[in-house]
């Protein structure tokens, strides 16, 4: 069984990098097509991998209309409102829009992923409270020993400074819930 999911996993995972299936290559709307590449901001060398994955069907891109239909939808991709939404989930924006947009891309960009970095840390400080008053509702329970009653006050304490931590951390999430 192993053996055989070994042998079957070099082709699934073939399967899943194809950029286009049979069908989007043999109705080839390359414009359309290539509207949707500029819109997930992919570069002009991603018509390789249309290309490679169409070869197998002996169908070549029709390049400019893919070029055309990309530039449209870079139209898209390149705003500032998307360059943080982008940053937003945690990604960085592709360099693929027009130099005189970059600056006011990469700042909305640059907001889009430091809020997403500080939500970050509120939830891991959040799951660490959770994970202390686990602790204390199952650790801690009857008559306590001098050491436990010591151990249940410094994880009250820690519980106080990471609360005080997430309080500071959503000051500043408020400095970037929001465009520059």
């Amino acid at each position: 069984m192993y053996k055989k999911l070994l042998a079957m996993s070099p082709i699934v995972f073939l399967m899943s990098c194809a950029s286009l299936t049979e069908d989007a290559c043999r109705t080839g709307d390359w414009s359309s097509i290539g509207y949707n590449d500029g819109v997930n901001g992919r570069y002009e060398s991603y018509i390789n991998e249309h290309r490679d994955a169409c070869s197998d069907y002996g169908i070549a891109p029709n390049t400019s209309a893919w070029l055309l239909g990309r530039i449209e939808g870079l139209k898209q991709y390149c705003t500032v409102e998307n360059a943080y939404s982008i940053g937003r989930r945690g990604k960085e924006l592709n360099n693929v829009c027009p130099e005189t947009q970059i600056s006011d891309l990469r700042l909305a960009n640059f907001y889009g992923i430091r809020y997403h970095e500080i939500w970050q840390e509120i939830d891991a400080l959040e799951d660490e409270i959770r994970e202390i008053r686990q602790i204390l509702a199952t650790d801690f329970i009857g008559e306590l020993t001098p050491e436990q009653l010591s151990l249940k006050n410094f994880y009250l304490l820690r519980v106080i400074d990471l609360q005080s931590e997430i309080r500071l951390l959503e000051r500043e999430l408020s400095k970037y819930d929001s465009l520059p």
